[in-house]
């Protein structure tokens, strides 16, 4: 599911005549948006190669392997990395130059666009509390009336201070949307579709980190077709380790999928240490695992500091399992309900 184009040609904002060689502009709505460091998944890091299968799920590897499910868990949350990495890396260079327009309490910048292009582009940014900044990115076919503009991205962000209340980039909490579905109407558009909503709370180095994201009406890269809803729920705790939970209900069985009958919902529980080691406990229920009888399919993995297998549970197949499930940095399995 690729949602990295989710802004199409923002980047002549950056291009045009007006940025060249400009000063950054001052501190008033620095940090008044999300970065895409507000809202990344941070998993611990693997130096293997991840493999994935297309829909994200993956068996395991082989005992002493790298853990499938530690891939499993990195794929997912590569999904939301990617749904925001590069448009909130250009929403960020955008609010770093001076704004087209600005007065106390609303910076525009924009509209703008190339001569080749056929959308157009308008950012605006409105303080609407000392460090609580509203913000929207707005798009319309080039030759249309600034009346045309429609929304594809749209929030609320209340940046971090430190202690003499100056702003600490990369800090902050909030929420926003993207919506795909009205990036289709302009000319020039991907064929991602759906809508997104994330909440965040990333204050300070510290603090606990809370991410929340509810995809709706989303399908993967062509040529999958079916349209789905997906729930992400990330905590990390510095010094701690983290928990990422994930929902989505789709057709999943009988392969190949989608097969055109019920939906089954598709859960993912991975918990991890501060040292790397962690558990990942999935399944599939409903839909017609349930009506075939073989409803809640469940696999439980723990993987070691190098993130090499070292425990696995599969529920339909005991013939592959392998390891003691006393060598789980967590003990026991932690299965969740499609609502999480």
């Amino acid at each position: 599911m690729k949602r990295s184009s989710v802004v199409f040609g923002m980047t002549a904002m950056l291009a045009g005549t007006s940025l060249v060689g400009c000063k950054l502009m001052d501190d008033d709505f620095a940090s008044s948006t999300p970065t895409a460091e507000n809202v990344a998944l941070d998993v611990p890091a693997s130096t293997q190669r991840a493999l994935t299968a297309g829909d994200g799920t993956k068996v395991s590897a082989l005992l002493g392997e790298e853990a499938g499910s530690y891939q499993l868990t990195r794929a997912v949350t590569g999904i939301v990395n990617g749904a925001t990495g590069l448009v909130l890396v250009l929403v960020k260079t955008i609010v770093s130059f001076p704004p087209t327009t600005h007065d106390d309490d609303t910076a525009v910048w924009g509209p703008h666009s190339e001569p080749l292009d056929k959308n157009a582009w308008r950012l605006t940014v409105t303080r609407l509390e000392p460090h609580v900044f509203s913000w929207a990115l707005d798009g319309k076919a080039k030759a249309d009336p600034d009346s045309a503009f429609v929304t594809i991205l749209s929030g609320v962000h209340t940046r971090a201070v430190n202690g003499r209340g100056r702003p600490i980039e990369n800090y902050g909490s909030g929420s926003f949307v993207v919506d795909w579905d009205m990036a289709q109407t302009l000319p020039d558009h991907d064929k991602a579709v759906g809508v997104a909503t994330f909440t965040y709370s990333r204050t300070a180095p510290g603090a606990v980190t809370t991410i929340d994201v509810d995809f709706k009406g989303i399908k993967d890269d062509p040529p999958a077709t079916e349209l789905y809803d997906a729930i992400y729920r990330y905590t990390a705790t510095p010094g701690a380790g983290g928990e990422l939970k994930y929902a989505a209900k789709r057709d999943y069985y009988p392969d190949p999928h989608p097969s055109g009958t019920a939906k089954e919902d598709f859960t993912i529980h991975s918990r991890w240490q501060e040292t790397g080691t962690g558990r990942t406990d999935y399944q599939l229920t409903g839909g017609e695992v349930a009506a075939d009888g073989i409803a809640p399919v469940q696999v439980s993995e723990c993987w070691d500091t190098a993130f090499l297998s070292t425990y696995l549970n599969v529920s339909y197949d005991h013939a592959g399992d392998w390891g003691m499930e006393t060598s789980c940095s967590f003990p026991s399995a932690s299965f969740l309900s499609p609502s999480l």
